[in-house]
């Protein structure tokens, strides 16, 4: 056996491959994700560090804006991750594949707040849901955009 056939040549798509490496980025941000779904990152926990900041950066903000804001910073987060799994994906193990991809977005999005069924001081919410595949398929566009103009 040569080398040749052990590996792919250098500057070949990489994306090719179904094996560990092309999948280990979207594993890990989907252990990244499930982690972030824990009670470590509950409302009352990341108040904590963002009502700080938020009240650095305005100071004269009513409790009711600092409480919007959190939330609002919360649910955007929900919508950036599952943007970034969706790149992780079409740019790795399912390169050629974005609905699969998207699929799969929808599917993790499903796990993910199941899990916080079971989890202290989080509540699953089928909008949530939404607000995650909104992210993926906001993905979905931008890179049918980009990868494929008219």
């Amino acid at each position: 056996m040569t080398t040749s056939t052990l590996k792919p040549p250098l500057g070949g798509n990489p994306a090719a491959s179904s094996g560990l490496t092309a999948w280990a980025p979207p594993i890990l941000w989907i252990g990244l994700m499930f982690v972030l779904s824990t009670s470590l990152f509950s409302a009352a926990n990341t108040v904590r560090v963002i009502e700080p900041i938020l009240r650095w950066i305005a100071p004269a903000a009513s409790a009711a804006t600092i409480a919007m804001l959190h939330g609002f910073i919360r649910k955007t987060a929900h919508f950036v991750n599952y943007g970034i799994l969706f790149w992780l994906l079409i740019r790795g193990p399912m390169a050629g594949r974005p609905y699969a991809a998207l699929g799969l977005c929808v599917l993790q999005a499903l796990l993910d707040e199941g899990h916080q069924v079971f989890v202290p001081g989080r509540t699953a919410s089928i909008y949530d849901v939404a607000l995650d595949s909104s992210g993926a398929l906001f993905s979905r566009f931008l890179n049918a955009a980009i990868a494929e103009p008219l």
